[in-house]
């Protein structure tokens, strides 16, 4: 499931980067498109305005030979305003052509051309106006040669103007080609990718739809196990009880009627039939106890933990008082939990830390607890490392445990010392702990360390 989840993002990944170095790519095409096309419209009004300064030159010659024929001064107001406007125009041609090295060569030559053939038209009409004689002057013959220097210059300087609009044109095109692919192929890509992308979701959710049916499956086969837990533990808790107590009944009776006919290795051997009976319905009665935590009756309550422990404390003073031990509580907090699950968590550690006490050693318990994240649990779940808990520790000074028989503590019916031993234990009391904290969402472990003591550690994670 992990590795299927890696390689989905790990593809999405893939293609997010795709899409986007292909939109960026997309992007610059389009942006060199714009800037050809806005060359190819920069390079037509720089063309217009040569056209249009051709005219005004045309303009110009036509008003002088008009005023040479008739005299009228109206062609004169022509001439000098047609002057006025072939400046301006071809200073607005200067200003167009400011990028290009080339024609600002060019129009530094017109420039100087246009301002002859002006002065030389100026001389003509100055000469019209003070000679009365009918032949040409000088000036006009200067003035006609300069109009063509003029006229010439304009063709080279509009001829150039094409040549760099053929080459922008060309330019514009490619690009506008190149940029209409480029978005068809990042339309195909992006339907390629979102159709694979899709059917990997298809296939995830298919697959999660089977583990789906598969866990329901799962369910309801835990359900029928539970179930015949339950009827296990009901067959427990009666119809092998019953067998036990006929073998105490009997043999307390054998043993009474046969009091004097009896050797003592005899009697001696009914008292371990009658002494393993009671040893098994003890058994018998804690695996009852463990397998009834598996169904919680009770709702979920606010609990003072200080209030429990002053009840197990109370039933519990015999065994200290004999035991002569030291038990200091620290002020508990309070929690949401299954108060009577609580009070057998917190009994089973207590007698659990009084009973594996060696003999002549003064038992001290000590109960404390804090605030702390799930650092210490992450082994079972990394996730627990951010979630926030109270943590209750119970340590004591009693004979302890190897740290490598740390997951057998917990097991049911498995024990560290033998049946024999000095130390009296089931076997399932830190087998109920557990499943007890497993009912509160929590976690237990243990720590230990031979003839020095052990330390029990119970994570409630906190309710917002």
């Amino acid at each position: 499931m992990r590795r299927r989840l890696v390689i989905f993002i790990v593809a999405f990944c893939v293609s997010f980067v795709l899409m986007v170095g292909l939109s960026l790519f997309s992007m610059e095409r389009f942006s060199t498109y714009t800037a050809y096309s806005d060359q190819v419209d920069h390079t037509n009004s720089v063309i217009q305005y040569i056209l249009k300064t051709e005219i005004a030159l045309k303009d110009v010659d036509r008003a002088e030979r008009g005023y040479m024929i008739t005299h009228d001064t109206m062609y004169l107001r022509y001439f000098n305003n047609n002057i006025d406007s072939l400046y301006t125009m071809v200073a607005d041609i200067n200003s167009l052509t400011e990028d290009n090295p080339a024609q600002t060569t060019n129009i530094a030559l017109i420039k100087s051309s246009i301002a002859l053939r002006i002065a030389a038209a100026r001389n003509n009409v100055a000469y019209v106006d003070t000679s009365h004689s009918p032949a040409l002057s000088k000036y006009y013959y200067d003035s006609r040669g300069l109009m063509l220097e003029c006229s010439r210059r304009m063709r080279e300087l509009l001829t150039t103007e094409k040549k760099l609009l053929e080459t922008r044109f060309e330019g514009e095109r490619f690009y506008q080609e190149l940029t209409t692919d480029t978005l068809k192929y990042l339309l195909f890509i992006f339907c390629v990718i979102t159709l694979v992308l899709f059917a990997l979701m298809i296939r995830e959710l298919r697959g999660k739809m089977t583990f789906q049916v598969e866990l329901e499956a799962k369910v309801i086969d835990l359900k029928r196990s539970h179930t015949e837990l339950q009827e296990i533990a009901y067959a427990a808790s009666h119809d092998l009880q019953e067998p036990l107590r006929k073998i105490q009944v009997f043999s307390d009776m054998f043993l009474y009627q046969s009091a004097t006919k009896l050797g003592d290795g005899e009697r001696a051997t009914i008292g371990r039939i009658h002494d393993s009976a009671n040893r098994m319905q003890v058994l018998i009665t804690d695996l009852v106890s463990l397998t009834s935590l598996t169904k919680i009756d009770e709702p979920k309550t606010t609990a003072d933990l200080n209030s429990v422990l002053q009840y197990i404390l109370i039933d519990l003073d015999e065994l200290v008082k004999k035991k002569n031990a030291t038990i200091n509580v620290q002020n508990l907090p309070v929690i949401k939990g299954y108060r009577s699950q609580l009070k057998i968590l917190f009994t089973a550690l207590l007698d659990n830390s009084l009973k594996f006490t060696p003999e002549g050693v003064k038992p001290m318990i000590s109960i404390e607890w804090a605030y702390t994240n799930g650092l210490e649990i992450a082994d079972k779940n990394p996730n627990l490392a951010k979630k926030k808990f109270i943590r209750i520790t119970c340590s004591d000074n009693g004979i302890g445990f190897d740290d490598q028989y740390i997951s057998k503590i917990f097991m049911i019916f498995q024990r560290l010392h033998p049946v024999e031993s000095e130390y009296k234990g089931k076997g399932i009391g830190l087998a109920i702990c557990q499943r007890i904290m497993a009912n509160h969402e929590g976690y237990i472990i243990a720590h230990g360390e031979p003839q020095v003591g052990a330390k029990f550690m119970l994570f409630f994670p906190v309710e917002d």
